[in-house]
């Protein structure tokens, strides 16, 4: 398929080589003529790009490529506001990670002229093959149509976000995805800005008309990893009750808290309690 949309597309590699990466692979089965794609490597090793010839396949497909190393597994939050900050020439923006598998209707919606804000993907686990996002009201959609913007959510990897919605964020002097998160927290930060924008008088389109399949960490087993995420997870629930406090979020970090405590677990306690004093994540 040809799409025609001037995209800014970028792509997070993490602990992957350009050609280990399903998102790159899939994209090399399309032409983007009026688009642009960045490749952030995000560590943890060097990858050198001039060598490698998946670079030399997207430079025939795209307008533009560049690609970056960055070792030191920058915050996503600074990466993906970065990126819509360099990139301001551009009708929409398309942020994906390594992993994704994107189906015929994602570029379809690529490639739409509708007066939307944002077009949020159904996310097929490739674990089990159902859909878990979006979730609007509680309630996970599995059809396509409008999407309430004052109770969605979603995760980041698959938005299209028009440049219309980031001009809306800009007349308010505000980024996109808050970057006291680095990790978990900052796709749904994305979300709670645009509740912000709301309640300010602004209406925001929100559309889903595509599917991509992507490996959801919360579906997968026991692993090496879990460690890692649960530590992310925690930061994640504190700095969300200092930075977006609710009955909730405080009910949530109360709760996360005397589970810790009673698993004897000082050092996760005291990650929690500093995490919210600070109300950032330690790498922001």
């Amino acid at each position: 398929m040809v799409v025609n949309e001037s995209n800014a597309i970028l792509v997070v590699l993490y602990n992957k080589l350009p050609g280990e990466s399903t998102t790159l692979n899939m994209l090399l089965e399309h032409e983007f003529p009026n688009s642009s794609i960045l490749i952030h490597n995000n560590g943890p090793k060097e990858i050198r790009f001039e060598n490698d010839h998946r670079l030399y396949l997207l430079k025939e497909i795209f307008n533009k490529v560049e690609s970056v190393n960055c070792l030191e597994n920058k915050p996503l939050s600074s990466i993906y506001n970065e990126f819509i900050q360099s990139n301001k020439h551009v009708n929409q923006y398309v942020i994906l990670d390594d992993d994704t598998e994107m189906t015929n209707s994602f570029f379809l919606a690529m490639n739409s002229h509708d007066d939307i804000d944002v077009e949020l993907p159904k996310i097929k686990s490739s674990f089990d093959g159902e859909i878990y996002y979006p979730v609007s009201s509680g309630r996970i959609i599995s059809g396509d149509g409008n999407l309430d913007s004052t109770s969605t959510i979603s995760i980041g990897s698959g938005l299209i976000i028009k440049k219309k919605l980031v001009d809306k964020f800009c007349k308010y002097n505000m980024t996109l995805f808050d970057e006291n998160f680095a990790l978990y927290g900052v796709d749904f930060s994305f979300f709670r800005r645009i509740y912000k924008l709301n309640s300010m008088g602004e209406n925001i389109e929100m559309r889903s008309t595509s599917v991509l399949k992507h490996s959801l960490s919360r579906l997968e087993g026991a692993s090496s990893k879990n460690a890692f995420r649960h530590i992310e997870r925690i930061l994640d629930v504190a700095i969300t009750a200092r930075q977006y406090p609710s009955i909730k979020s405080y009910y949530i970090l109360l709760r996360c808290l005397i589970n810790e405590i009673y698993g004897f677990n000082l050092k996760n306690t005291l990650v929690i309690l500093k995490a919210f004093l600070n109300g950032k994540h330690p790498r922001c």
